[in-house]
């Protein structure tokens, strides 16, 4: 899965230009102000916005590490697809990744719909089941499902949500193997912590 964000090398620094939707602008500014400006100082980047176009400008100076500069992009990019600040700002772990799942790309447009309402569940519980199953934080906005995990848990968590809306897989079946597989993991952290070693045929 890649995460290498491309940006602009320019005389004075790194710079970058996204889009989000002008809905989530407000949530990239943040109350006052205030998400924008921690942004900014923890990148040691300046972010210009226009609220008109949803056009949003990152830009580092000469000192701005280029890491962190990426990690911000991928901050504002979660903020865009739905996440709010505090969900959006893990991806400033080295070991957190962004992945989405384009629904046009997966289904057919007749059934994006119904299998929205499938993966969110009834007041959201498909939706947080899967988070509690995997450790991960998932966002459906338009015909995005994005989702913020380490590696290893958004390739689970992925993989089910297409057995899921695209295989067609009962909510049940799905869930039990993602049990499953969670105590699997867990019992092998246990293994491990106590210095015993598993065969594994």
């Amino acid at each position: 899965m890649a995460d290498v964000d491309e940006f602009v090398e320019t005389g004075e620094g790194k710079e970058e230009t996204l889009t989000v939707p002008k809905e989530r602008i407000g949530a990239v500014i943040g109350k006052k102000g205030k998400v924008k400006k921690r942004l900014e100082t923890i990148g040691d980047v300046k972010i210009s916005i226009n609220s008109d176009t949803g056009e949003i400008k990152i830009k580092g100076g000469k000192n701005t590490d280029p890491i962190t500069f990426s990690r911000i992009v991928k901050v504002i990019r979660a903020i865009g697809k739905g996440f709010d600040y505090d969900t959006a700002k893990k991806l400033l772990d080295e070991e957190m990744y962004l992945e989405t799942i384009n629904l046009k790309d997966v289904l057919r447009r007749n059934d994006i719909k119904r299998q929205k309402a499938r993966l969110i569940g009834t007041k959201g519980s498909a939706r947080k089941k899967f988070e509690e199953l995997t450790d991960t934080d998932i966002r459906i906005y338009g015909n995005e499902v994005s989702i913020i995990g380490d590696y290893e848990s958004i390739m689970e968590v992925k993989n089910a949500i297409l057995r899921l809306i695209v295989e067609g897989s009962p909510h049940n079946v799905v869930f039990r193997e993602l049990e499953e597989r969670r105590y699997q993991k867990k019992r092998e952290k246990l293994l491990r912590e106590l210095g015993i070693v598993v065969d594994e045929e």
